[in-house]
């Protein structure tokens, strides 16, 4: 069991580093950089570039750029991450031994979601740095929005850690949908469509609430987290919102982790002996 355990810490943190050292994963965290470097140095760029919410540079950036910019790393790394290995041949080595393949999609996605944790961390954390390089206070013991009138109020510090939770569970939403879509899919290009498709149809119904309930329980309030902060639509006060979406988004990222670990081909087999059958 421990040489099975270790075997697989190993196989999980290989396809980690996989992620990680990804070239997409470096070029949307240096064209982050270089854009936050611009907001916080240059004063006509920000003018020019930016909307600035209460007045707080890193609460501008953490609510409304930078859940873009990793919305983008997370689809472009989940999207091949199986599509890409029947592609290029390598499910069929998997197929050949059932621990194996077993581990390894397990691992995938084990990885998948290790990987949107860290990159997350990794924009808020350049953020921050950036922002004191420019000497530009965080301002953590200070109320946030403090002239607006929210229905929940914190701190800037606690307010960060709310942002950084609420868009790590909207990454990791994301990337089980489409990690989901890469297992059942032999071309990227579909995962990579999936993605754009529910963040293109949750920026609509977020923008034309048509749907009340679809509207408190959005993917954008997840990726925009100062957002889940004042007005509900559909439920009688903010807090209830807030939970309704959170609990949602958890259960529906589960959900479409354990669909993507079941064996898809086993349950293409089923439908063809089925489909005979009939």
């Amino acid at each position: 069991m421990s040489a099975k355990g270790g075997t697989y810490q190993h196989l999980m943190m290989a396809e980690l580093k996989i992620l990680l050292n990804s070239h997409w994963t470096l070029i949307v965290l240096t064209v982050y950089v270089l854009f936050t470097c611009g907001v916080y140095f240059s004063l006509n760029f920000r003018q020019t570039w930016l909307q600035v919410l209460d007045g707080n540079l890193f609460t501008t950036m953490i609510n409304l750029y930078l859940p873009t910019f990793l919305f983008i790393a997370v689809l472009l790394n989940a999207a091949p991450i199986f599509a890409g290995d029947k592609k290029n041949g390598m499910e069929e080595l998997a197929d050949t031994c059932f621990y194996g393949k077993t581990f390894r999609k397990k691992a995938k996605i084990e990885a998948t979601t290790f990987y949107t944790i860290l990159i997350t961390a990794a924009g808020f954390l350049v953020t921050a740095a950036i922002s004191l390089a420019s000497k530009t206070p965080l301002d953590l013991g200070s109320k946030a929005f403090e002239t607006a009138n929210l229905d929940i109020s914190m701190s800037n510090g606690m307010f960060y850690l709310f942002c950084f939770a609420m868009v790590v569970l909207g990454l990791i939403a994301v990337a089980s949908a489409v990690v989901l879509i890469s297992s059942r899919s032999d071309d990227v290009i579909v995962p990579l469509a999936t993605g754009i498709l529910i963040y293109g149809v949750e920026l609509a119904l977020y923008l034309k609430p048509l749907v009340r309930i679809l509207w408190d329980v959005n993917l954008l309030k997840l990726l925009r987290p100062y957002t889940m902060l004042s007005v509900s639509l559909y439920f009688d006060s903010t807090i209830k919102a807030l939970a309704a979406n959170v609990i949602a988004f958890i259960l529906l990222s589960v959900a479409l982790f354990l669909l993507t670990f079941a064996d898809g081909s086993e349950i293409r087999a089923k439908r063809a002996l089925s489909s005979q059958s009939s």
